[in-house]
């Protein structure tokens, strides 16, 4: 799969390089092909970065392939942490949340953005692998924004119905 690397906040393009990545993968935006995501599921695109997950802590697989358009892993660590993450289908972008013992969902965490040390060693993983996490800034951005069919960013690329986890 042939995929642009994620757009840089910054860039006055922004919407537009957004909206070729997704008219790349699911053709129409008023109308999205979502046939790609089983196909998906089969190829277990990125079993090798859950097997290196898996050294580290206990992994719960959360996909559900009626409503996911991304792979959804549970990391619970030995000292009681537990983070969410999802990898999108639709091209190399991921986010990376931490789950409270209380229920409560942090916004997604970023290299430079915190101080967790097994946040950063997942977050190195990950982006070791070629794959971009994203921001909610970005992911709560609606896309494209001009038109009807519009909906959040996170929408298109995570979960095609319900609100943000951090929401």
């Amino acid at each position: 799969m042939d995929t642009l690397p994620a757009p840089k906040p910054h860039r006055g393009n922004m919407e537009k390089k957004w909206i070729q990545i997704l008219e790349n993968r699911f053709g129409s935006l008023e109308a999205p092909n979502y046939s790609f995501v089983l196909d998906e599921i089969a190829q277990k695109r990125y079993k090798r970065i859950v097997d290196e997950i898996c050294k580290k802590c206990t992994v719960q697989e959360d996909t559900d392939e009626n409503y996911d358009i991304s792979f959804g892993y549970i990391l619970s660590f030995p000292s009681g942490d537990k983070y969410l993450l999802r990898i999108s289908m639709v091209g190399p972008f991921a986010f990376l949340v931490q789950l409270g013992i209380d229920g409560s969902v942090s916004k997604p965490i970023l290299r430079g953005l915190t101080h967790d040390k097994i946040g950063i060693e997942i977050i190195e993983l990950v982006e070791s692998h070629g794959i971009f996490l994203l921001d909610a800034e970005i992911l709560n951005a609606d896309f494209p924004r001009l038109r009807k069919y519009r909906k959040p960013l996170y929408q298109w690329l995570f979960v095609d119905e319900g609100r943000a986890p951090w929401s």
